[in-house]
Order: structure tokens, then C-alpha cells, then sequence
């Protein structure tokens, strides 16, 4: 024993390694799955739990109810502009404005934090997919009110087009009630649609994992990765503030000669043609408030469609060439104020240069729960050449909560029946504040966007 002892102690001779071997550091802690690092586990869990948490659900639906009001706000603010009631419709305006610019500021705030967590989880989840913990008492919450959410959109959607098909209460239509329904269902198709995608996202994948750490030069999926100083590379670090790092659509990628003449711009130039981009959409919305009541009242449609169509391709055109996604978010809202300006005043302009002053009775009075009270008059005494008198209007008259079936009172309405008809001549105050804010900040918005975009193209070596 003494001689097998001491060989065993010879310096140069091998051992055997102890038995069972240990298990590697990955594996020791069993509130992961296995091959998933503790600390990536932990990093992970931290960062759903911003993600999920409940007080960012609580400020989602907080800020959804806030511009659901701010919606009703200025739609009966155009309805008392409509109207004739310039206080009512001044006061809404000052009123929503505010609070549309502080919603907007709460909204940006909220989404930045939020895509900080999502950005970072998703980089991690790229190297270890399987990190990603259930949390099934956070989705749930955030299931259930994105639920109900959608179920709210459809109610909304479902009335609105019935009050523009049918009305409601035994009522003709009421466009400004369907506005409203639209306007929410608008609201809760935006709130509700993110959070199902957020509680029903970022779960682990249920093939094998994959490597925690890809070889170099390779994408975790397997996908060879553009080397960060090729011209893929670099166009992939200038959307990275994006939601994807793919290049967005636009329409000047149709044409390569156009692609290159874009980028060899210099940033005067890119500003004066943003700026004249800009210009041409303000004037389309001037066009579609002034142009159709002196060709054809319909043509207001085609003319606000071919407004939002511009507006949506110079938006496209403003992402791919690279901007702040905040930017993005005030561009919409400008463009908002656009439309709204293009039909406020086509109506508001119409009755102004078509209208006549004429005497009328209240036939009926009509007090909704929801919105302002509206009454069907008959014409009993008017002006000018169109004959009308004893004629009923198709057209409602707003604000005349103050009036019975059977008063009478001075209308100015217009002889075709295609606006609603107002107690004053319409002053266009509310169509030129919507016009006015709206493409000050339209045009100040894309000339920072673009600068924003040549200096980041620059910084990459992106321009020709």
C-alpha cells in the first residue's frame, strides 16, 4: 500500500477528474432554462417588467381617454363653428389645442421609455432567445384591457356606422355624432391593437436554442450580418431609432436616378424642396376648402382623399430619408389640423358665399344624450331668388337648446341644402387657426426632419 501510495505521489503522473463532473455555471441556477446565462435571465426579467409593468398600462389608458376627450372637444367645436356659434367654437379650440399639445408631449415621453426597454430586451433576446421569462399575471392584465379596448373600437365603429346609415333614436344621420364615434373608434384601434402585440409578444421560442454568442460575421438566425462599415451597414445604423432597422418604403426608391439625386443634395437643397413639398400639400388643403363650392360641392371627397394620399407620401418619403420618430408623431397631428381645416372650411366657406338670410320654424328638437342639440327647421320666409319657402331643410341646425318646435328665428342657410345651415354669417376664424397652425407646424416639422436626416446621413457617409 505504502509503495502504491507513493507512485500515486510521483510528480508527471495523471489523475483521474473527479466524479460526477460539475456542472457548468449556466446551468447552476434552476429559475432559468437551460443554457440561458443567470445574468441574462435577470437582465431580461428586469426589462419585461418595464415592458408589462402596470403603471405603464395605467398611463396608456389614462392618455387614451385623454384624447378620446380631446377628439369630442373639437368635433363640437366644428359643429358649433358649422353652426354659427363662434364662443362655443373659440372656446373649444382654446381649450383642445392645449390639451392636444400636452397629451402629445405625455404621449412621446411614454413611448420613448417604452421603446428604450423594448430595443434593449430585443437585442438581448436576439442572443439568447430562450432568457425571455412567461410573466403570464402581466400579460393577462395587459391582454384583458387591450381586449377590452378592441371591443370598444368595434362598439364605436359598429355605432358610428349605424348613425351614418340609418341615425340613431329614430333621427336622420347626424355627421358630427358619427365624427365623434369615429374618432373613438380611431382612438381605441390605436391604444388597444400595441397592447395585444405587447402582451401577446416577446416569448420564447419553443425550437432548440440557439448559440449564446453567434460566430462573427453571422446574425443569430443564421443570416450573414452586414459588416458595420459597409453602405447596408451604415443604412441600417441610420433607421436604428426605428422600430425595424430594414429600410423604409418610399417612393423615390422606385427610381435609382432619383435615389441619387436626393442623397447628392446638399442640405439647402434637401431643405428648399422639403419646403416646397410642404407648400404643395398646404395649398392642396386650401384647395379642397375653396375649390368646391364653386365647381361641385362632392368634389370635397376626392380632394381631401388626394390630400391625405400626399400627405402619407411625404411622410414616407420624410422616414426614409431619416428623422426622430417624435417628429413623425407632430407631422401626423399637423396633418390632422390640415384635413380639418379643408372641411371646417368648405363648409364654413360655402354657406358664407352661397347663403341667404331667411326666416324659419322649429319643426323638431332633437337633445342627445351625447353631443349638442340639433333642430329640424322649415323655411318660412326668404330673401333673394331661390324660392324655398315652407321647405324643410335636410340639413340640421345646431346650438338651439334654447329654441321650441314652433319658434322662429333668423337662418342663414344655404339654397342647395348641402351645409348646415348657421344663426350667423360663418367668419372663418376656426378653418384659418386649423390652417394656420396646422401647416406652420407641417412645414417646420419636415424642415427639422430632413435636417435631423443630412446630418445623420452625413455622420454615416451616406451622401453621394
Amino acid at each position: 500500500m505504502g509503495q502504491m501510495e507513493e507512485q500515486a505521489r510521483q510528480p508527471g503522473q495523471e489523475r483521474l477528474p473527479p466524479w460526477p463532473p460539475a456542472l457548468p455555471a449556466e446551468f447552476a441556477d434552476p429559475r432559468y432554462p437551460p443554457g440561458v446565462p443567470p445574468e441574462a435571465g435577470e437582465a431580461a426579467a428586469r426589462l419585461l417588467r418595464r415592458v408589462l409593468s402596470p403603471l405603464r398600462l395605467l398611463g396608456h389608458m389614462t392618455l387614451a381617454a385623454f384624447f378620446a376627450l380631446i377628439a369630442m372637444i373639437f368635433v363640437v367645436a366644428s359643429e358649433s363653428s358649422a353652426d354659427g356659434d363662434d364662443i362655443n367654437a373659440q372656446t373649444g379650440l382654446a381649450v383642445g389645442l392645449p390639451m392636444l399639445a400636452v397629451a402629445t408631449l405625455l404621449l412621446v415621453l411614454l413611448l420613448r421609455s417604452g421603446h428604450r426597454a423594448v430595443v434593449e430586451l430585443n437585442a438581448l433576446l436576439r442572443q439568447v432567445p430562450q432568457a425571455v421569462p412567461p410573466m403570464p399575471g402581466r400579460r393577462a392584465l395587459w391582454g384583458l384591457a387591450s381586449g377590452l379596448g378592441l371591443l370598444a373600437c368595434l362598439a364605436c365603429g359598429a355605432a358610428g356606422i349605424t348613425e351614418v346609415v340609418s341615425g340613431s333614436d329614430g333621427e336622420p344621420p347626424d355627421p358630427y355624432k358619427a365624427l365623434g364615434l369615429f374618432s373613438w373608434t380611431a382612438v381605441a384601434l390605436l391604444w388597444s391593437v400595441p397592447g395585444l402585440v405587447r402582451a401577446f409578444g416577446h416569448r420564447a421560442p419553443r425550437r432548440p436554442p440557439m448559440p449564446a454568442i453567434p460566430p462573427a460575421g453571422w446574425a443569430p438566425l443564421g443570416i450573414p450580418a452586414p459588416p458595420p462599415d459597409s453602405h447596408e451597414g451604415r443604412t441600417r445604423r441610420l433607421y436604428a431609432s426605428y422600430r425595424g432597422a430594414a429600410e423604409p418604403f418610399a417612393v423615390s426608391r422606385l427610381s435609382e436616378r432619383l435615389s441619387r439625386w436626393i442623397t447628392s443634395l446638399s442640405r439647402g437643397g434637401v431643405l428648399a424642396l422639403t419646403g416646397a413639398l410642404t407648400l404643395v400639400g398646404c395649398g392642396l388643403a386650401l384647395l379642397a376648402a375653396v375649390v368646391p363650392w364653386q365647381v361641385d360641392d362632392w368634389l370635397i371627397w376626392p380632394l381631401l382623399v388626394v390630400l391625405i394620399g400626399y400627405l402619407v407620401l411625404l411622410l414616407m418619403e420624410i422616414t426614409h430619408y431619416g428623422t426622430r420618430p417624435g417628429y413623425l408623431v407632430v407631422y401626423v397631428l399637423a396633418g390632422v389640423a390640415l384635413v380639418v381645416m379643408s372641411w371646417q372650411g368648405h363648409q364654413d366657406l360655402t354657406l358664407r358665399e352661397r347663403g341667404e338670410w331667411a326666416t324659419a320654424e322649429i319643426v323638431s328638437k332633437r337633445s342627445p344624450a351625447r353631443g349638442s342639440t340639433t333642430c329640424e327647421v322649415r323655411l318660412v320666409d326668404t330673401e333673394g331668388a331661390a324660392a324655398g319657402a315652407g321647405r324643410e331643410l335636410s340639413q340640421r341646425l345646431g346650438n338651439c337648446r334654447s329654441f321650441e318646435p314652433g319658434d322662429r328665428l333668423d337662418l342663414f342657410y344655404d339654397p342647395l341644402d348641402r351645409v348646415p345651415p348657421a344663426r350667423e354669417e360663418p367668419t372663418l376664424v376656426i378653418p384659418a387657426w386649423f390652417g394656420a397652425i396646422g401647416a406652420t407646424t407641417l412645414l417646420v416639422t419636415t424642415l427639422f426632419s430632413v435636417s435631423r436626416g443630412y446630418t445623420r446621413r452625413r455622420e454615416l457617409d451616406l451622401l453621394t
